[in-house]
């Protein structure tokens, strides 16, 4: 039997030969990776075999249950909140158009001659005043027409006033519009108004307004003619005849 220092001194050879090969073996068979196993050599890949991108879909961050569709309802049924709703154009009221030279109550309309349909519950010198203006209704417009003389082939603004003024009694020659913004009483009265400026002047009567101006015109026609009222624009002076 070997002695006791032999045998220690054989146990430290072993292990000097031995060292290098148990470390290649620790190496080999122990992974970087503690928490994994390693792949047998029969399992490992073939080098040889095509490459595979097992690279998982990246989702999209927006996605989620607002965007997936509704059941049972089409793009085209939903609504879209970038398109303001478009409201109706509002129904204009419906004006009568009268046939005859005059009509019932106090309030003028026009006809389909351009003429007014005089109210008969209007007061007398009213109703002359719309028939006065009628005569001259459908004159083109003049420069300066009705001043030189008062029956003309056509008129201005205030030649136009003037001469339904004229023809009714209540004005003795014909004005300028800056007189007639001066002319007759303050303010608009209850059945005939005078709107004047140094620039222009239109008469309104019983619902009705003579003008050469096609302001409120739907048709924008000029001259002399039967328009709607618009009572007193800014920058005009109303008067009206004492007592209408």
């Amino acid at each position: 039997m070997l002695s006791r220092a032999t045998a220690l001194l054989v146990a430290v050879l072993l292990l000097g030969l031995l060292g290098p090969a148990a470390v290649a073996s620790a190496q080999r068979h122990v992974p970087d990776d503690p928490g994994s196993e390693e792949i047998p050599w029969w399992e490992e890949d073939d080098p040889d075999a095509p490459v595979q991108d097992v690279t998982p879909p990246q989702s999209d961050p927006g996605t989620g249950l607002d965007d997936l569709p509704l059941p049972g309802v089409t793009d085209g049924d939903l609504p879209v909140d970038d398109e303001p709703e478009v409201e109706p154009e509002p129904l204009l009221p419906t004006i009568p158009v009268p046939t005859t030279k005059t009509i019932p109550g106090t309030v003028a309309y026009v006809r389909r001659d351009g003429k007014a349909a005089i109210p008969r519950g209007a007061p007398k010198r009213v109703r002359q005043l719309i028939a006065a203006a009628n005569e001259i209704v459908g004159k083109p417009y003049k420069w300066g027409g009705g001043h030189a003389k008062l029956k003309d082939r056509g008129y201005d603004c205030s030649g136009a006033v003037s001469y339904a003024l004229i023809r009714t009694g209540l004005l003795r020659a014909p004005l300028v519009s800056g007189s007639l913004a001066r002319w007759g009483s303050r303010g608009a009265g209850r059945w005939v108004s005078v709107h004047a400026n140094r620039g222009h002047v239109y008469l309104e009567v019983a619902g009705l307004r003579l003008d050469t101006s096609a302001v409120g015109d739907r048709g924008g026609r000029k001259g002399v003619r039967w328009r709607p009222v618009i009572g007193r624009r800014g920058g005009f002076t109303s008067r009206h005849p004492a007592g209408l």
